[in-house]
C-alpha cells in the first residue's frame, strides 16, 4: 500500500472513530483497532488506539465535566481496578474464543431487550456498580473489552446523556492511563507509535469536535438507541474476531 492510501486510510477511520467517541463517549477502539491492526502492525496499533482514546476522552470530559458524579464512579473505577488482574487467569480456565464468543453474545442480547423497550432497573446504584466493575475490570484484564458492561447498565437505568457522557469517561481515563503505564513498562510506548499517534491527533480532533457538536442535536431517546446499537456493534466485532 503507497505512503499516501495508507495515511488517507488512517485519516479517515480515526476522524469515524472520534465522532463515536464524541457522540457516545466510547466506542473509539470498537472503530479504530479492527482497520488500523490491518495496515499497522498490532504490537504498534493497540498502544496508538489507547493514547489516542485517552486524548479523546479527555476532551469529551471537558465537555461534560459539570455531570460527573463521584459518589458512584469511584465504586466502579475500584471494583474494575481490583478485577482487572484477575482477567488475566481467567484465561488459564478459559480458552479465549470461548469467552469472547459468550460475551459478544451476551451484550448483543442485553442490548437488543434494551433497544425493544425491555429494562431491568436497579434501585440500589451504588451497590450495582460493584459487580458491574467488577465485570468490566474482568473483562478488561481478559480481552480488552471494559466499555460495554458499563454501558449497557448506564442505559439500563436510562441515565440522562450528560451524565452516561461524563461517568463513562471519567472511568475510560482511568483505564487509559493506567494501561498506557503498563504499555510504557513493557516497552511498547517506540518512537513509531508516539510518531503515528502525532500524526493522527489532528485527524482525531476533528472527529471528537464534530462528535459534541452533533450530541447536542440529538434528545435522550436517540442517544440511548445510539449507545446501544454501538453496543451491538461491539458485540459483533467480537463474534467476528473469532472466526
Amino acid at each position: 500500500m503507497g505512503s499516501a492510501a495508507f495515511l488517507v486510510i488512517c485519516i479517515i477511520v480515526v476522524i469515524a472513530a472520534g465522532f463515536i467517541q464524541g457522540l457516545t463517549s466510547f466506542g473509539f477502539a470498537l472503530i479504530a483497532m479492527p482497520f488500523l491492526a490491518r495496515i499497522i502492525p498490532l504490537q504498534q496499533a493497540v498502544p496508538i488506539v489507547v493514547i489516542l482514546s485517552l486524548c479523546t476522552n479527555l476532551i469529551v470530559i471537558i465537555d461534560a465535566r459539570r455531570h460527573i458524579d463521584l459518589k458512584k464512579i469511584w465504586i466502579l473505577i475500584v471494583s474494575s481496578l481490583l478485577a482487572a488482574p484477575l482477567g488475566t487467569y481467567l484465561l488459564l480456565f478459559l480458552d479465549e474464543h470461548i469467552l469472547k464468543s459468550f460475551t459478544g453474545i451476551f451484550i448483543i442480547l442485553i442490548a437488543l431487550l434494551l433497544l425493544l423497550g425491555k429494562s431491568f432497573p436497579v434501585k440500589n446504584e451504588k451497590l450495582a456498580f460493584v459487580p458491574v466493575g467488577i465485570i468490566s475490570g474482568l473483562l478488561n484484564g481478559s480481552i480488552s473489552m471494559s466499555g460495554p458492561p458499563v454501558a449497557l447498565f448506564l442505559s439500563n437505568q436510562k441515565v440522562d446523556k450528560n451524565t452516561f457522557r461524563a461517568n463513562i469517561t471519567a472511568y475510560g481515563i482511568i483505564l487509559n492511563i493506567i494501561t498506557i503505564c503498563t504499555y510504557a513498562y513493557s516497552g511498547m510506548l517506540t518512537k513509531q507509535v508516539f510518531s503515528y499517534s502525532l500524526w493522527l491527533i489532528p485527524s482525531m480532533l476533528i472527529g471528537v469536535f464534530i462528535g459534541i457538536k452533533a450530541i447536542k442535536k440529538l434528545n435522550e431517546h436517540l442517544f440511548r438507541r445510539l449507545a446501544l446499537w454501538v453496543i451491538i456493534l461491539s458485540g459483533i466485532w467480537t463474534l467476528i474476531s473469532v472466526l
